[in-house]
């Protein structure tokens, strides 16, 4: 309602939080239905944008470099998420290539990652084999790909796993 005189008001639009990566979103506002003899002027419409603050963040591996010797164990790899930890993010890992081989020298693994919002870190394994071989120590490359829910690969990516021998 303006008074008479008042040649202008305002008023608020409530904006809620959310933890969603997210495209910016657009409200239409508009003014209609003046009363006591004013008419609506040309700037009767407007575009309310509500810029998203969200981000998924960067996954990446905790280190460049793990090891592992070769004693029929496990190693565990870290994969951290920084610079945000809005919604739900994935990411997808494996093992392969490097000198190792997949069933001889380690355990090959693949999988996805899942972050909850807020969660910064999640793990996989690599199980190295045991041989008798007297050999020198092999490598396994560690890779993240296609991360979701407005995430990024981060680095370091890809990372490299030692087997060191023990014969």
């Amino acid at each position: 309602t303006l008074a008479a005189g008042v040649t202008s008001k305002t008023f608020v639009v409530p904006i809620l939080h959310d933890t969603v990566d997210e495209s910016n979103e657009t409200v239409n506002l508009a003014l209609t239905g003046p009363t006591g003899g004013a008419l609506l002027g040309p700037r009767s419409a407007a575009v309310l944008t509500i810029t998203d603050n969200d981000s998924g963040g960067a996954l990446r591996f905790s280190a460049a470099t793990y090891s592992v010797g070769e004693t029929g164990t496990y190693v565990t790899i870290t994969v951290t998420r920084t610079g945000g930890t809005a919604s739900g993010v994935t990411v997808d890992y494996a093992t392969g290539g490097g000198t190792a081989t997949a069933g001889v020298d380690y355990t090959g693994n693949s999988g996805t990652l899942t972050f909850a919002s807020g969660q910064t870190s999640r793990t996989f394994t690599v199980y190295s084999l045991t041989d008798a071989l007297d050999e020198p120590n092999e490598t396994v490359n560690l890779t993240l790909s296609n991360p979701t829910g407005g995430a990024t690969l981060g680095t370091p990516n890809p990372a490299l796993l030692t087997i060191t021998d023990n014969d």
